[in-house]
């Protein structure tokens, strides 16, 4: 190990000593392209110089104004005058930019402008290139090594990879600073990478970098997308397309990172370290779902070892498989995926974005649900089913703990459901129980037949009650001569408001009566009318005894669920064991319930 280390020291030393010895062509912008018009040969080659803007004849390689910021200029025109039809391979050429001002109006000279090339183009150890609206029909292949080459060329140029409004088919570009954090950033803005050539891929990154900026671009491609940051100060990856059948990003050891409002095709695969609490990740982007790629990397030299097949060969079936399946059943995969959703649900967390957090968390518990089902398809048992359907159950009532008010919904419909059943077995808190719709029919037969008003009959019905009171009356008043008078001042308004509910419904009733005598004595131009207020009002009072009787079912079923307990379940039959059911479902639902609410009020 220590040997490695020297040698990469080494190395580096050498890479260093050399960059500073080396000594740099310099060309204007028109005289490079004039010697790539003029070469004979199909590949142009150039090394170790740099092409710097020269006012005097590189008027055409000048933006101004908008064009040098990020808005993108509609009224831009293609000029199509520059068109390359050789293939390019440059090693540490650089292409130097300068910003100044010109006619009030900010300015940035030396600038690679509407240019068709129309072979591959190849460029080893660049790290100055400033781009706008070019095209290019085969390779682009972009090396940066060398991040500090202003220190040999002086401070007047910049320094930077800057890509804006260019398009591209087969692209590669990877920013790697040997000597740590620097200067160089790298932004790639509004580019269109496009290639419908399966050999085709794209592969942008950036490692020890200052700044790494990937914004508003579209790439659409029929392999894989690779983006990856390493290293970087700050980075910004934002309202991107990205559409291909792979998508992997390696994020590590980023301090402000921005994350958001880009559209992916398919499921994103990420390697990366914790998010750290400076970072804005946007959730909504991926809809497709995120995946840890360590796992499907596993899973493919698996895969490669078996069978004589290249990794990316039939790469959608193996994407489709580790995601439906391996991942769940492979224990590795499992606890690597389970990781990557759990550095996301910390860093929402983290921020105090509990709803985000929330989600991402039962997004988790899916995913450890599914894993409980294959770990008891292998290993059948009452524990392993029991964790299973317990994590089912706590998604259903409330969301793993984390919607507590879903917790009460479930709860009413149980308490419903419960009622429903006990709605159609007696019980002795209905006052006449199953014998309660045949007394009204008694009771209205009998006042059709009897001369009698409805208030008489009514009296007649609680004559046993009535007595019961009067009896209590009688006895008082003989007894008023042998017992102080405070017991009979106070035993009469006891006996008055005993009986007045009776008497008051008495009255009520004689107001309303709609016969004198019996029906049958009713002449019949009255009949028809009398009969149909007759029916109303038996309607009427059926109804209320039917309320009263679903009242009473809602009361016990909600006072079984609470466990508030009685002595005697006023039920008889299979109802009076459903309740002691239900009595356990309300236990155990409540408990959860308000350990959900305790566990989000904490938070």
């Amino acid at each position: 190990m220590l040997k490695k280390i020297l040698l990469f020291l080494a190395v580096i030393a050498y890479c260093h000593s050399f960059s500073q010895n080396v000594k740099y062509k310099e060309f204007s912008y028109t005289q490079f392209f004039k010697m790539i018009e003029e070469d004979k040969d199909s590949v142009f080659e150039l090394s170790d110089a740099l092409i710097k803007y020269n006012p005097q004849t590189d008027e055409r390689f000048v933006l101004k104004g908008i064009h040098v910021y990020e808005a993108k200029d509609s009224s831009y025109v293609y000029k199509n005058d520059i068109v390359i039809t050789k293939a390019l391979n440059l090693d540490n050429v650089q292409f130097l930019t300068t910003t100044f001002r010109k006619e009030g109006i900010r300015t940035k000279g030396g600038v690679m402008l509407d240019i068709h090339f129309k072979k591959s183009v190849t460029l080893k150890n660049t790290s100055t290139l400033f781009m706008r609206y070019c095209r290019f029909d085969k390779t682009f292949d972009l090396d940066t090594k060398d991040c500090n080459v202003n220190k040999y060329i002086g401070d007047i140029f910049e320094s930077g990879i800057e890509v804006a409004y260019s398009k591209f088919g087969d692209f590669n570009h990877y920013a790697y600073c040997a000597e740590g954090l620097n200067q160089l950033s790298v932004e790639f803005r509004d580019n269109e990478f496009n290639s419908t050539n399966y050999e085709d891929r794209f592969f942008v990154g950036g490692s020890n970098v200052r700044g790494f900026y990937f914004i508003n671009n579209t790439v659409k491609y029929n392999r894989d997308i690779f983006v990856g940051i390493f290293e970087s100060n700050f980075s910004i990856v934002k309202e991107n397309e990205f559409k291909s059948e792979f998508i992997q990003h390696n994020l590590n050891s980023i301090e402000n990172f921005r994350w958001f409002d880009n559209i992916y095709s398919s499921t994103v695969f990420v390697t990366q370290n914790p998010f750290s609490q400076n970072d804005i990740i946007g959730l909504n982007q991926f809809k497709k779902g995120i995946s840890e790629y360590s796992g499907l990397m596993n899973y493919s030299l698996e895969v490669t070892s078996r069978y004589p097949v290249h990794l990316t060969s039939n790469r959608k079936e193996l994407v489709k498989t580790y995601l439906d399946s391996v991942r769940y059943y492979n224990e590795k995969a499992f606890s690597e995926e389970m990781s990557l959703k759990g550095q996301f649900y910390n860093h929402f967390k983290n921020r105090y974005n509990t709803q985000i957090a929330n989600k991402i968390y039962m997004d988790l518990k899916d995913f450890e649900t599914k894993r409980l089902e294959v770990i008891h398809d292998q290993n059948p048992g009452f524990r392993s089913y029991f964790k299973w359907k317990v994590n089912q159950f706590l998604k259903l009532f409330s969301d793993y703990g984390t919607e507590p008010s879903k917790a009460i919904v479930v709860s009413v419909y149980v308490i419903i459901f419960f009622a429903f059943i006990y709605l159609l077995f007696p019980n002795t808190w209905d006052r006449h129980g199953k014998n309660r719709i045949m007394d009204r029919y008694r009771f209205f037969t009998k006042y059709m037949r009897k001369e009698a008003g409805i208030h008489e009959v009514y009296l007649e019905e609680q004559e046993p009650e009535l007595l019961d009171s009067e009896d209590f009356k009688q006895y008082m008043l003989a007894a008023q001569k042998n017992i102080p008078s405070f017991f009979i001042r106070t035993a009469l308004p006891l006996y008055k408001w005993s009986i007045s509910g009776t008497k008051l419904s008495a009255w009520l009733l004689r107001r309303v009566d709609v016969m004198q005598g019996t029906w049958s004595q009713l002449p019949d131009k009255k009949r028809t009318w009398k009969t149909i207020l007759l029916v109303v009002a038996f309607c009427i009072s059926l109804i209320y005894d039917i309320f009263i009787k679903m009242l009473n079912a809602l009361m016990l079923s909600i006072n079984t669920f609470t466990t508030l307990g009685f002595g005697e379940i006023p039920i008889k039959g299979l109802p009076r064991y459903l309740a002691i059911i239900q009595g356990f479902i309300g236990w155990f639902m409540l408990t959860i319930f308000s350990v959900s609410l305790i566990s989000q009020l904490l938070n």
